[in-house]
């Protein structure tokens, strides 16, 4: 495991993550997101609109890192994506993962009830290298 308990303890905290992506021509794409960590693995959980640039970066290269900072402490995460396209398992993520940690269990439990009109994808990021200043 990489992500050790005391970096593990940051990170279930609610905070936003920054994710970086690698743009067509080499430059950094961030974007504010919602995360949830897997309970026992290195693994991350994100949810997104299908089409955005992010989405695009990742098909053609799945290397990415999340910041999730607290004022001067930080995490940086490094790893690839896996694009998830099964609605089911991104049903799970958000209303079981996601969406809970930012509003609340009974909120977030029917959280893709408000966004399963829109067109998604989850990203599964697979970590590979953690960086923290903690």
């Amino acid at each position: 495991m990489l992500i050790t308990p005391e970096v593990r303890a940051f990170l279930e905290a609610p905070r936003f993550c920054v994710m970086a992506t690698i743009n067509r021509d080499g430059m950094p794409q961030q974007t504010v997101m919602w995360y949830a960590l897997h309970p026992e693995e290195d693994l991350v959980f994100l949810n997104a609109a299908r089409g955005l640039l992010k989405e695009r970066n990742l098909r053609r290269d799945p290397r990415m890192s999340l910041c999730i900072e607290d004022g001067i402490r930080y995490v940086t995460l490094t790893g690839r994506a896996t694009i998830v396209e099964d609605r089911a398992q991104q049903e799970r993520d958000v209303n079981d993962r996601i969406a809970p940690r930012y509003i609340g269990q009974r909120l977030g439990a029917r959280r893709w009830e408000v966004i399963q009109g829109s067109d998604r994808v989850g990203i599964h990021m697979t970590v590979e290298r953690v960086h923290a200043r903690i």
